[in-house]
């Protein structure tokens, strides 16, 4: 197993301290619909980036995943963050192998961190 593999599995999915910083700082309800954004927009950024991974645009990978890290890092999507990083980064390289590895990894973390959103939000 890399390196990349063996931290992005150790990164947590969300950084509850973060989120709890955020919600003191702008109220529960300001938060909520935050994450909602969040969650709409990590949908569809998820499936811009997978129509050009289908492509294999990888000019186009690495704009979308450039975007995807910072929304990522603004809402503590720690794991993700971290993973459109390296993926932009084997975008950049054109190494088809590291793009085909990481762009799974990211794949199953963006679907868990958004499905640990969304049962935060359902539960509130």
């Amino acid at each position: 197993m890399a390196d990349w593999q063996r931290l992005q599995a150790r990164l947590p999915l969300l950084d509850q301290h973060q989120l709890q910083r955020m919600e003191g700082e702008l109220r529960a309800e300001v938060l909520t619909r935050l994450l909602r954004l969040f969650v709409e927009d990590g949908r569809t950024q998820g499936e811009a980036l997978e129509g050009a991974f289908a492509e294999r645009d990888y000019a186009l990978m690495a704009r979308c995943c450039h975007s995807l890290k910072s929304a990522c890092g603004s809402y503590g999507a720690l794991r993700c963050q971290y993973l459109s990083e390296k993926l932009e980064q084997s975008c950049h390289e054109r190494d088809d192998i590291q793009v085909e590895n990481r762009m799974r990894a990211w794949q199953q973390a963006l679907e868990e961190t958004l499905q640990q959103l969304e049962t935060r939000l359902n539960a509130g």
